[in-house]
């Protein structure tokens, strides 16, 4: 349990606090982003990174899942860790943009971790709920 907890946090650090080259800058429009990779006309790199966004939180949701934590308290959690490394990208880290889509999208991608470990040790528990679907 504890050691998916600290693989999903080392991971995120390692991933988010790198420089990039690309440029600096604060992004505070929400969902600028995410509409920005589905108007244009396939923008592989917006549209990746949206998805690396969600998919990067999903294994701290799942490790905060196996801590019993509730999906609110997962949810609490991974918006102060996103909070933080944005904060940190910003202060202390050149060529990264600061951005409230990553905020939003990191903390939907725990939500979405603890909520589909949840089903599925629900449905391990009991085979039979996807008769009753």
């Amino acid at each position: 349990m504890d050691l998916a907890l600290v693989a999903s946090v080392a991971g995120i650090v390692t991933l988010t606090l790198n420089p990039k080259s690309v440029h600096n800058g604060v992004q505070l429009v929400p969902f600028r982003e995410v509409i920005h990779a589905f108007e244009t006309p396939v923008d592989w790199s917006t549209l990746l990174a949206t998805v690396a966004n969600v998919v990067l939180f999903m294994p701290l949701g799942a490790a905060l899942n196996m801590r019993r934590l509730t999906l609110g308290k997962t949810a609490l959690l991974a918006l102060a860790l996103t909070i933080c490394v944005e904060g940190a990208q910003l202060l202390f880290v050149s060529g990264r943009t600061t951005s409230v889509d990553d905020v939003v999208l990191n903390t939907l991608g725990a939500v979405l971790g603890h909520a589909l470990l949840l089903g599925w040790s629900r449905l391990e528990r009991d085979p039979n709920q996807i008769d009753r679907v």
